[in-house]
This record gives structure tokens, C-alpha cells and sequence, in this order.
């Protein structure tokens, strides 16, 4: 009889199991919820853990790194992602039960009337970029709602997209913009580029599909040939003019495969572009202004090192080294190895020592291996190569623990030939302090690091 009572008492503590449902979304079940991006899902993949995931959520996860499973927080023995065929179909059934989904003009409309109310501007955000999902075949609706009133419609997307709540709601603006991309081409190229303002706008939202990584590379290949089948050269200058935007949209076109080289070519022989980059460099400290500046480089090889040089680019350079964040430094003394291949380079380099020494010699233990390497390697081809400049030599010699830095570099994990030009700088500073009588002995506190 006592085992009995007890047998009942135990089961009034059992708790019933909660259904799967979002607490604020009754209708939904939790099943159907990307377990990253709580948004139903639409392309349900699972990992080789069981779990499942939005195949656009899980990727990006996947993107970072090695990373253990988001739920289960297991390691993966594969990242192969297989389509759960049977959620989906449960998914598309349950959604058929729903209300019928207001037209993508209506959520345009509710977008413009949630100024102010970011729970509202993602949710039509979310409901915009639910209807350009290749299953759904009405991405061509959606590119017409936004293309019929794109003053209003473009503005409202990038608002969004650099202030909306989620990272993934983010993602789905720019999508959305990717949508009507030959419509904003054409702000660049007819009638509407007298107009300023939409010229503005349309670089920025083209400048934001193309640097996004949520947009796949057919699309902004397609972009990218739209923009060089036009008049590339009245593009370029309209790029040019809207500073640090335009140069990203330039960027994507020098490094992309769509161009062939007679149109790089084209672009960056243009005599007012290094101008124009240097320029924006100073004033927004744009990272695209070097990795353009650099992709120029590639293209036409030394020319463009002398109009990178002439156009001032080396004291730009040196100042982003001192004082930008660290990947923009490392672009940028990547950008200044290039610079010292050639004589003009050198001189500029020399022509302000001081600056440029302490620039690169205060930043060479913090960046990263590559980083290291460029340092050294400006340094080298300032200092040693082909004679070097005596005012660099002076000038590296004078720098606080200059010895203990390209000590630290020798001793750490870096290339052969960064290790040579190392020890040959070494040798060489010494000998300038010797000449000086500026130190008699290792003149750093990294006493600990043994020299060869």
C-alpha cells in the first residue's frame, strides 16, 4: 500500500513535458526555429551531430573556424551540412496554414512606418527577405516593390542594415538591396547622376551588397559587370567622388575576375586616382582606399608604385601604420613594401625618416606574423638594399629598443628570408649606434631574448 502512495505522489511531481512552441510566437513551433538565428527556418540542414540548422545561420558558423556544434557543443567529425527533407516539408505545411502574407509593397510600407521602432523594421526586414529565398521563385516581386519606389524604399534598407537589432536581419537588408542593384547602376550612369543625394545613396547601397558576406558571389559578380558594361570611365569618377563608399565599389571591381585586364588597366592608369585614394585615405582613413591603392599595384606593377609615390601616398601610409586599427596598419605597411621597391619610393620614405621609422618600428610587435614581416621588410629595403638610405639608418638606429624588437622578430616564427633581412638590419643599426656612440650594449629591456 506505502509503495503504491508513493508511486502516485512521485508521479504528481512529474512535471507534463512544455510543447514546442516560442514563447511569443504561439503558432510556430520551436522545432521549426533555427536554433542560432530563432527565425523559422528555410533551408533545414543537419550537422553530422543531429542538430539542425538554417543552412545560411549554421555556414556562417562554419565560416569562423573549426568550431564545436552550436547545441550540442560537440566536436565535428565532418561540416558536410544534409538537407532535412522532411522539416522542410513540415515547415511548408504548417505555413500554409498561416494567414496569407502581405505583399512585399505592404511590408515596404510597414517598414517605412517603423522609424523608430526596430522590433517592427526587422520583422518586415524578415518578412521581405522570406520572399527572395530561391524556393519561393518571388524574388522578382520583391526587386519590383523596392524599384518602385526606391527614394524611399533603398534609404530604409541601409538604415537598417547599419542599425538594425540582429546580425542576420542585417544580412537579409542587404539581400534585399542586392534585389534591385541594376537600378541603382543606373543612378551612376543616366539622368539621375546629376542628382547627388540619389547618387550618394546608391553608391552606399551598392557599396554594402558588395562588401557583404551574407551575398553570394554570383550576385555580386553580376553586379560588378553590370558596372564595367556601362560607361566605366564617368563610373569611376562618380565612385571617386563619393569618397570612401565608392572606393570599396572600385575595390570590388579591381579584384574581381569579371573585368578583364584592358578595363583594370584602364582604371588604374587613370592620373587622378592615386590623388583621389590619398585624399580619401586622409580624410575618412578608409581601409578600402589602401586595398584599392594596393589592387592598383597589382595591376600595373612599378607605374603605379611611382603614382602611388607622387601622388603622397608614403606619409598617408605611415600615419595609418602609427595610429589605425591593426588590419588596416598591416594593409598598409604591406602597401609601404611596395612603395620602397622603387627609388621614388625610397626617397619619400627617407625624406621624413623619423616619422616613418618610429611609425613602423612602434607598430612592428603589434601586428600580427604578416604584419611583422612587411615591417621588416620596408625597413630592409629602406635601410640595406642597394646601399639604403643613411637618414632611415640614423633614424631606425634612434628608435626606442630597436635592437630588442628585430631581436623578438628573428626569434619568432617567421620566414627564412624575414629572419635574414632581420639580421641584417640588426647589424646594421649596430653599427650606426657603434658609430654614434649612442650604446655600447643591447640598448632594450628584452634582455631575455638571446641573440645569434
Amino acid at each position: 500500500m506505502d509503495a503504491v502512495v508513493a508511486g502516485q505522489q512521485a508521479r504528481r511531481r512529474i512535471r507534463p513535458p512544455e510543447p514546442l512552441v516560442m514563447a511569443g510566437s504561439p503558432s510556430t513551433p520551436a522545432a521549426f526555429r533555427c536554433p542560432i538565428s530563432l527565425e523559422v527556418m528555410r533551408s533545414p540542414v543537419s550537422l553530422p551531430t543531429g542538430a539542425t540548422y538554417d543552412r545560411a545561420s549554421i555556414q556562417r558558423w562554419l565560416d569562423t573556424g573549426p568550431p564545436p556544434c552550436p547545441a550540442t557543443r560537440l566536436p565535428l567529425a565532418s561540416t558536410d551540412l544534409v538537407p532535412n527533407l522532411l522539416l522542410r516539408r513540415l515547415i511548408h505545411l504548417h505555413a500554409a496554414t498561416l494567414p496569407p502574407s502581405p505583399s512585399p509593397g505592404e511590408v515596404l510600407s510597414q517598414l517605412a512606418a517603423a522609424d523608430g521602432e526596430p522590433a517592427a523594421a526587422e520583422k518586415a526586414v524578415r518578412s521581405l527577405a522570406s520572399k527572395i529565398a530561391p524556393e519561393k521563385g518571388k524574388r522578382a516581386s520583391v526587386a519590383s516593390a523596392v524599384a518602385a519606389d526606391l527614394d524611399s524604399a533603398v534609404p530604409a534598407l541601409l538604415s537598417f542594415a547599419k542599425g538594425g537589432a540582429g546580425a542576420d536581419a542585417r544580412v537579409d537588408a542587404v539581400r534585399i538591396l542586392a534585389t534591385v542593384a541594376p537600378e541603382l547602376i543606373l543612378y551612376l550612369t543616366g539622368e539621375e547622376r546629376e542628382k547627388r543625394g540619389k547618387v550618394r545613396m546608391a553608391v552606399e547601397a551598392l557599396a554594402a551588397v558588395l562588401s557583404a558576406d551574407g551575398v553570394c558571389e554570383d550576385t555580386k559578380e553580376g553586379l560588378i559587370a553590370g558596372l564595367v558594361a556601362g560607361d566605366l570611365g564617368r563610373i569611376v569618377s562618380t565612385l571617386i567622388s563619393e569618397g570612401a563608399n565608392g572606393v570599396v565599389v572600385l575595390e570590388a571591381i579591381l579584384t574581381s575576375p569579371v573585368p578583364d585586364a584592358d578595363a583594370k588597366t584602364a582604371i588604374a592608369d587613370r592620373s587622378e586616382l592615386f590623388p583621389d585614394l590619398v585624399r580619401i585615405l586622409k580624410d575618412a582613413a578608409s581601409p578600402a582606399a589602401i586595398r584599392c591603392m594596393a589592387a592598383a599595384v597589382l595591376v600595373r606593377g612599378r607605374p603605379a608604385r611611382s603614382s602611388m609615390v607622387r601622388a603622397g601616398a608614403v606619409p598617408a601610409l605611415a600615419l595609418a601604420v602609427a595610429a589605425a586599427p591593426t588590419a588596416v596598419a598591416e594593409s598598409a605597411l604591406g602597401l609601404l613594401v611596395e612603395a620602397a621597391r622603387c627609388s621614388d619610393g625610397k626617397a619619400a620614405i627617407g625624406a621624413d625618416a623619423a616619422e616613418g621609422a618610429a611609425a613602423v618600428m612602434g607598430r612592428m610587435i603589434r601586428v600580427g606574423p604578416a604584419g611583422r614581416e612587411a615591417a621588416v621588410a620596408v625597413l630592409w629595403l629602406s635601410c640595406c638594399a642597394g646601399g639604403g638610405d643613411r637618414r632611415m639608418r640614423e633614424a631606425v638606429a634612434s628608435a626606442p629598443e630597436a635592437v630588442g624588437k628585430l631581436l623578438v622578430v628573428m626569434q619568432g616564427d617567421c620566414s627564412p628570408s624575414t629572419s635574414r633581412m632581420a639580421g641584417e638590419l640588426l647589424r646594421a643599426v649596430r653599427m650606426e649606434q657603434e658609430r654614434k656612440g649612442l650604446a655600447a650594449a643591447y640598448d632594450s629591456r628584452t634582455i631575455h631574448v638571446m641573440p645569434y
